[in-house]
Parts: C-alpha cells; sequence; structure tokens
C-alpha cells in the first residue's frame, strides 16, 4: 500500500560551507532588488558603493569594521576628489580671464629705408576758393549742380553750404561767357600740402611740404614723398593702383 510521500530534499547553496564570492554578491543584492512583501525598499551606501565602477568606493563604504586600509581609501579618494575640483575651478576662472599673448620683438637698424609715402585728400578742392564762375563750369563735375545747373538735393547737405552755393551762382551769371581753365581751378582752389601737412618726422629728421610734389591734381590732390635721397636717405618705391 503506498506509504506517506515525503518531498526529496533539495540541496541548496546555504549548505554549502563556503559560498562562491559570485553567489555571495547576488544573494546580497536579491533583497535590495526584490524585498520582502510589505518591506519598503531603503537603498543603501554598501549596495551603491558595490555596483559602482567608480575606483575605490567599494572600499571605503562597506560592512564591517572600519579599517586602517578604508581610512587609506578614503584620504586618497577625498584628496583625488579635491584636487580634481582645484583643478576644474582653475580652468574655469582662467577662461574667465580670457587670456591673450602679444608677442613683441624689437630691432635696432643703423640705416632705415623709407618708402615712397603719397597722401591724398578725398577733396578735390577747396569749397571756400570757389567762385560761380567756378561752379558754372564744374559744378555738376564737382557734385554740387545737376545737369540743368541747378544745386543739387542732398538730404545731408548744409543749408548753410547751399545757400552759399546759390548766392555764388547768382553773382556768375554775367560770367559765364568767360574763358574757363581747368588747371589753373586746380592751381588756386587745390589743396595745400603746406596746409595738409601737420606734422612730419623720419627718426631724427624733420621733414615739410617741400620734401612732396603734387602727383595728378585730378587724383584727389596726392603728393608723393620726394627730395629724401638728397637728405641722404633710402627711397624706394612701392608700385601699386588707386583705390
Amino acid at each position: 500500500m503506498p506509504g506517506i510521500a515525503y518531498p526529496e530534499e533539495i540541496p541548496t547553496w546555504h549548505s554549502l560551507s563556503t559560498l562562491p564570492p559570485a553567489v555571495q554578491q547576488i544573494e546580497e543584492i536579491l533583497p535590495m532588488v526584490h524585498p520582502p512583501n510589505g518591506a519598503p525598499f531603503v537603498p543603501s551606501l554598501e549596495a551603491f558603493a558595490r555596483r559602482s565602477t567608480l575606483h575605490g568606493i567599494r572600499h571605503i563604504l562597506h560592512r564591517g569594521r572600519y579599517t586602517f586600509r578604508s581610512f587609506l581609501w578614503t584620504v586618497a579618494f577625498l584628496g583625488c576628489l579635491g584636487i580634481l575640483i582645484h583643478v576644474y575651478a582653475e580652468r574655469v576662472q582662467l577662461y574667465f580671464q580670457y587670456p591673450h599673448i602679444t608677442s613683441l620683438e624689437e630691432e635696432n637698424l643703423q640705416d632705415m629705408v623709407f618708402p615712397a609715402v603719397t597722401l591724398c585728400n578725398l577733396n578735390l578742392l577747396r569749397f571756400s576758393q570757389l567762385t560761380g564762375h567756378d561752379l558754372y563750369w564744374a559744378g555738376e563735375y564737382l557734385g554740387f549742380l545737376d545737369s540743368y545747373d541747378r544745386i543739387a538735393s542732398s538730404q545731408t547737405a548744409d543749408l548753410e553750404d547751399v545757400e552759399t552755393l546759390s548766392q555764388k551762382l547768382e553773382q556768375s551769371k554775367g560770367q559765364r561767357n568767360l574763358p574757363f581753365d581747368f588747371q589753373e581751378l586746380h592751381e588756386r582752389a587745390g589743396h595745400q600740402m603746406a596746409e595738409m601737412l601737420v606734422e612730419c618726422k623720419f627718426g631724427n629728421d624733420s621733414c615739410n611740404a617741400s620734401d612732396f610734389e603734387i602727383v595728378s591734381p585730378h587724383l584727389s590732390a596726392c603728393a608723393l614723398t620726394v627730395g629724401f635721397e638728397e637728405k641722404g636717405w633710402c627711397l624706394i618705391e612701392i608700385v601699386g593702383k588707386l583705390e
């Protein structure tokens, strides 16, 4: 007759004297991942340290007695963390200072090569030297008059200048049939180098308006340096286009 059947005893890891380390770690984590029914889940620093890949943290936060080894790991960890924060703070502070490096080289020469310097005045003629006769013949060329000999309208024009133009045109009605010479106009109303040149020095030597000559009055009253060879200065010419 059948007897009472007893369940077969299944051996477990707990029946062994020593569990493998991997099994010990799994059994320690399982109650935390799957807590017993009704037991609240409480995060543990020790469990965090075991799962963390941060080097040395598991030696600091562990179960059991706090040993001298744990103390050394704590000092090393805090020291490295402090150095890291110090370096980052220093780099951030340096970034907001916007550092830059200026390199300056100084060279003393006995004889300096003086280049050809051209000075130009963008104003073709001096407005104060223009007469009504000049405006009648060259007013359109200078931009003061339109093709119908009327004062060119401009939003930026000065009212005083417009009134002066009107007076000069009114006074020149009887002079329109007189001959006109553009060369004489540029020589009389053009800019004088003595008035344009404020100060001129090359090294310890001074220069003046006599060291310049007019290149072309039609190119914005441009003057080029000349006569420096007679003073013992070395003169070179730089060829370029006029813009």
